[in-house]
């Protein structure tokens, strides 16, 4: 996209909001499999034990799913983009505009100026923690190496706590989003929780099932 940067409407914010907050669940997914996965090869006693080989391959492609995840709901060159909805806050009628939106969910009510105000700048806030360093090498991740990346050159791009503080930042915009047009609390990270406790079970119930040679290869 060139020239000025895409300010959507409150009517394109409405349609872009589920998609945002399913994007970033998605990333928050992710990032708990990596992290499960992760903590069950570090409690195991075994590393090189070839199973541990092909969980490594799993949480590799889990962390490399969050990055590309995570960039896509901030890319800023995109029309469906939390940087397109923070561009959307700063115009004087949004606040009117959202207050609306929350008012017609249901149980429908009078619009609240302030009750919306106190939104946006919670929004507002959230973004502002943006790590903008981080969020660039990410693209360039995206843009230069993604195709014919190798694992250990992922590290020259972003570290798992600059991604997972993204990951954090993103899913609270993602959610603030969500709440402040529909009412409802969607928030993506407690997607992540989830996942880990899952992938953690799972892989480390695989890891212990191995090493007492209960696995038919």
């Amino acid at each position: 996209m060139t020239g000025q940067p895409y300010i959507p409407s409150i009517g394109e914010v409405l349609k872009m909001t589920p998609k945002l907050n399913e994007w970033a669940s998605m990333a928050a997914h992710a990032y708990g499999i990596y992290a499960g996965i992760n903590r069950a090869i570090g409690e195991t006693k075994d590393k090189s034990a070839p199973v541990v080989s092909h969980a490594d391959h799993y949480r590799q492609m889990a962390a490399l799913l969050c990055v590309v995840r995570v960039f896509a709901t901030v890319d800023r060159q995109a029309k469906i983009s939390l940087q397109s909805v923070h561009r959307y806050l700063k115009k004087p009628e949004s606040v009117m505009e959202v207050a609306r939106a929350y008012a017609a969910s249901p149980p429908e009510e009078k619009p609240n100026l302030v009750q919306s105000q106190k939104f946006i700048d919670q929004f507002n806030a959230d973004y502002a923690h943006i790590d903008w360093k981080a969020l660039g090498n990410l693209q360039s991740f995206r843009n230069t190496a993604i195709a014919h990346i190798g694992w250990d050159e992922v590290k020259r791009f972003v570290t798992f706590g600059q991604l997972e503080s993204l990951l954090e930042i993103v899913s609270k915009l993602a959610g603030q989003l969500t709440l402040m047009t529909s009412g409802l609390n969607n928030w993506p990270y407690e997607h992540r929780e989830s996942a880990c406790d899952n992938a953690y079970h799972k892989w480390a119930a695989i890891f212990a099932a191995d090493a007492a040679d209960r696995i038919d290869y």
